[in-house]
This record gives C-alpha cells, structure tokens and sequence, in this order.
C-alpha cells in the first residue's frame, strides 16, 4: 500500500509541473486537481478538504484521503489522532519513522500544525513535547537499541537533532528488516567463524576464564585442522557452561557441524 500511494504522489507530482499546484489522494488512490481549502480545528467533527475544480465543488473528508497538496513545503498526510481524523502537516519524512506537526483543536492560541508527533512504520503515534522525558523519548524508539542507548547517554537530544533520530531509526529498521535470518547468515559461516562467535559470546558473558580457555584453544586447534574432537573434552566444557543453556547449544552445534 505505501508503494501505491508513494506512486499516486509521484504522478502528482508530474502534473504539477503542467500548472496544477494543488492536489488531494484519496484512500481509493485517485488523485484529484483543483483549488482546495481546508476546514480543520473544530474538535466535534473530523477535518476536511474543499475542492473547486471544472466539475465544480466537493468536499471530502479527512477520513475519505490520503494526502492533501497545497504548494511547496505544504504536504499534510491524514492522522487519527486521539479518535479524531484530522489532517498533519509533513515534517521529516522516512520510511520507517516520519515527524508530522498538528494542531490540538482543544488547546486554545495553539498556532496552527505546531505540536509534533511522530509515527512509525507499525502505525504508532508518539507525541513529543517539551516535557517529554529522556527516557520515555528513549523509549520510543526501543525497536533501535543503539539510538536508544544515544539519547539516554545524552549523545543525541530530541529537541535540537531530530533530523539525526530520524535518519538513523530509519537505517537502523531498515538494516535490521533487510538482514538474513539468524539461521541463513549461520550457515554461511565456516566452522572456524562459529567457533569464533562462540568465544566471543563467551567473553560477553565473562565466561571466558580459567581452565576453559585451554581447552577452547585446543578445540579451536582440532577444528581448524578438522580433527576429532574428543567426547571427554566436550564434557567439560559443557560442564563449565553451568547453567546457560543457549550456549551449550551453541557449542554442541559447532562440535556437530
């Protein structure tokens, strides 16, 4: 659905270049030319757009479209925002996370589409104000560990590198949905790479000590020389595993591989 109604606006953007300045998408993906006005801020009725073209006026509700054109910097997306269709104003786009300003049809002497309010590619809709927490802000944006940890540690601020929170999310989602599964990128992967990986888990979970690193290195040795490794030798490194299941499992396929 993105990429159709991405195509409709693309198309409405090559009609423009023949004069037409002002366009509306509705949900069935028309897109329809001629002079507009919005009707927008009564908090009882959801907002509209009126339209004056050669086939006369229509009037379409904000529920009824997609996209609203009235000129340059002036794209507004529909938002049903607190049970209200409504129309926002664009603001940073991406494909994952975009920021759209809106006005509270309740809050009175708002200027107009001046509150933020972010969503995201699931369809969720965060409200950012100024008295909204680091750590809540952080919290919006979980599905990106990293940018989280960014804005908790103080390394970006949601008020002045807005366009840097939303240009990494949309990488990092972007990255991360365009990744291989788990299993796929394993198997490409020879034997000595997992071995490595294991040890490297090892070390994260400060596991890495002892009498197991001898051990590891003489397993490490028999792997690359793709020699037996000994069923005794196996045990106890499973036993210094201890509890931690997911690495056991994770050795016990490298030795079967």
């Amino acid at each position: 659905m993105r990429s159709l109604l991405t195509t409709s606006l693309l198309l409405a953007l090559v009609h423009a270049s023949f004069g037409q300045d002002q366009w509306l998408v509705t949900t069935k993906l028309d897109t329809i030319y001629g002079k507009i006005y919005m009707d927008t801020g009564d908090p009882l009725r959801p907002d509209a757009a009126r339209l004056t073209n050669e086939n006369g006026k229509n009037v379409y509700k904000s529920y009824n479209l997609f996209a609203v054109h009235l000129g340059s910097h002036k794209d507004y997306k529909t938002l049903k925002i607190d049970g209200r269709y409504q129309f926002a104003k664009v603001d940073l786009v991406g494909e994952y996370l975009s920021r759209y300003l809106y006005k509270d049809p309740e809050l009175v002497g708002t200027a107009n589409f001046s509150l933020p309010i972010l969503v995201n590619w699931k369809g969720e809709q965060y409200k950012i104000g100024r008295m909204t927490s680091r750590k809540k802000f952080a919290e919006y944006l979980k599905d990106c560990p990293s940018l989280k940890d960014q804005i908790l540690n103080k390394d970006i601020k949601k008020s002045k590198d807005m366009e840097v929170v939303i240009l990494r999310y949309n990488m990092c989602i972007d990255e991360a949905r365009n990744q291989p599964p788990e299993d796929t990128r394993m198997q490409k992967l020879s034997p000595q790479e997992k071995f490595q990986l294991f040890v490297t888990d090892l070390k994260s979970k400060n596991l890495y000590e002892g009498q197991l690193v001898p051990m590891l290195n003489d397993i490490e040795q028999k792997i690359e020389a793709e020699e037996f490794i000994p069923k005794y030798l196996q045990q106890v490194v499973l036993s210094e595993l201890g509890e931690n299941e997911e690495l056991k499992a994770q050795f016990l396929k490298i030795i079967e591989d």
